[in-house]
């Protein structure tokens, strides 16, 4: 007997025990038959459930899941063995191909709060048994490099049409570490689509207390991971060099970090100049003098063509050491020695200082460097004191300008 046969005999079965209520008066019947009726509703349930599980296999159309649900709606809520649901088991599927029935999951589930209110249809549900992670944070980590077609495909595409739905959202990057658990090779379109999106999460981003660059180093597989990072931030953030140098809250930058863990031969070979070449027109030896001082000799002798740009300010090499304050004629004679009579006469773009003025003031300011740069040219200090003067009557000049568009403000209110 076909299914449709069987449906026909139980309804005409129940129109029969329909009309029979009033008339027989047999309330233990009655009570019979609601429990006959409610065991097969469970069943058709289970059923339904049960072949949301089952997607992977029978592949069905996604109109036709959409009709299983309308019909069994309870039925995504239907956990199986592994205490999952039905979209769980669509994301933690082996078949990629399975992925495509998530976005329906997630909008019907979400009309019947599926995992409870607030759980975007049962995508934040976390999976206890397994990884611990939810369906996003193991979406976003999907992929498989040996694959012909690769598996971060498919669960790019899903994800796009997750955002596309607003069941994907530009906070759940940073809220549920979406950044952190897609930075491994295998899902690379799937950290390089979320970055493009949030970039901002690639230097606020924290998970495990520590700044992502940070996290990532330290609980990562090994190097390829931080450089995949690395080489997504610098295109994002050149200007705050991909954050080698961002620092935790113990002061200690994402290179001392990856130095600690894999070494500095490895660090330079596989990350920093995989990403950055020596020939670069980055002023990577800027950066470690103003963040890094101490590494100075570890990036120097890589990249000396660096020696010769200039920052984003205009700052040259020898101006950014001045600046750097750890530079004093006693700890570097030889340095001081070797500076040119150009580079001595050229105020600093940024503080309009000479740098024997550079060289009194900071934390540091010591006062025999200063008269050891003056003594290479005395007329600094007669050049510095009339720019100081020009300057001074400059901005006299101008506070008068300013009282006397005031003064004659209030006398025309007052005409």
């Amino acid at each position: 007997m076909s299914l449709s046969e069987l449906l026909k005999d139980l309804q005409a079965d129940i129109n029969v025990a329909i009309k029979l209520e009033k008339k027989l008066k047999d309330e233990k019947f009655i009570n019979e038959i609601k429990t006959v009726l409610k065991i097969v509703k469970i069943g058709f349930i289970d059923a339904a459930g049960n072949a949301l599980h089952r997607l992977h296999e029978t592949k069905p159309t996604i109109d036709a899941v959409k009709e299983l649900i309308q019909g069994f709606p309870d039925a995504l809520s239907l956990k199986n063995k592994r205490n999952r649901l039905p979209i769980q088991s669509a994301v933690w599927s082996s078949d990629a191909t399975t992925l495509k029935y998530v976005p329906i999951l997630a909008k019907e589930g979400i009309k019947h709060e599926v995992g409870g209110r607030g759980m975007c249809g049962g995508l934040l549900v976390v999976d206890r048994m397994n990884s611990n992670q939810n369906s996003l944070q193991f979406l976003a980590r999907l992929g498989n490099s040996s694959d012909q077609i690769p598996y971060d495909t498919p669960s790019l595409e899903v994800m796009k049409e997750l955002r596309k739905d607003s069941l994907l959202l530009k906070e759940d990057i940073r809220e549920h570490d979406l950044l952190f658990w897609s930075c491994d090779p295998q899902s690379k379109r799937i950290f390089e689509y979320l970055a493009e999106w949030d970039p901002d999460c690639l230097m606020t981003g924290t998970i495990y207390n520590l700044p992502l660059s940070h996290a990532i180093i330290q609980h990562c597989k090994n190097i390829t991971f931080f450089t995949m990072y690395f080489q997504t931030a610098l295109r994002h953030y050149p200007q705050h060099l991909g954050f080698l140098f961002q620092k935790d809250n113990s002061g200690k930058t994402a290179y001392e970090r990856t130095v600690k863990k894999h070494g500095t031969q490895e660090t330079f070979k596989t990350i920093l100049l995989q990403c950055i070449p020596t020939d670069t027109s980055l002023p990577i030896l800027h950066h470690v003098i103003k963040d890094a001082p101490q590494y100075t000799n570890d990036f120097t002798p890589r990249y000396p063509s660096a020696i010769s740009l200039r920052d984003d300010n205009g700052r040259s090499f020898i101006q950014a050491q001045l600046a750097g304050d750890v530079k004093t004629l006693v700890t570097d004679g030889l340095f001081f020695l070797r500076l040119s009579d150009d580079e001595i006469a050229e105020a600093d773009p940024v503080t309009k200082q000479y740098p024997f003025l550079t060289a009194a003031s900071g934390e540091s300011g010591d006062l025999s460097t200063a008269y050891f740069l003056l003594s290479k040219n005395p007329s600094l200090l007669e050049r510095y004191k009339e720019e100081a003067t020009q300057q001074a009557l400059e901005e006299q000049e101008a506070r008068m300008a300013r009282k006397r568009t005031i003064g004659d403000g209030d006398n025309e209110e007052g005409e």
